[in-house]
């Protein structure tokens, strides 16, 4: 997040990296990015749901991870 965030500071200013290499980093992690929020987000309501006592834990495994995958696919679709 925070090669992220410097590359991006760094394409919009010319400061601190080239310019060149600025938008070739932050266009490449958008990905990385993406997944690790995603599995950020499953896991806390996956943990949040544990708490709530909601669901049997192997559908709810099953349940994130589906849409884990599916929102990912969902997003490598947007061009």
């Amino acid at each position: 997040m925070i090669i992220f965030l410097i590359s991006g500071y760094a394409w919009n200013n010319g400061i601190l990296i080239p310019l060149y290499q600025a938008k070739h980093m932050h266009t490449n992690l958008d990905l990385f990015l993406v997944f690790f929020f995603l599995v950020h987000v499953l896991i806390s309501t996956k943990f949040t749901l544990a708490r709530w006592r909601v669901g049997h834990e192997r559908l709810v495994n099953l349940l994130l991870i589906a849409t884990g995958v599916l929102s990912f696919w969902f997003i490598l679709g947007i061009d």
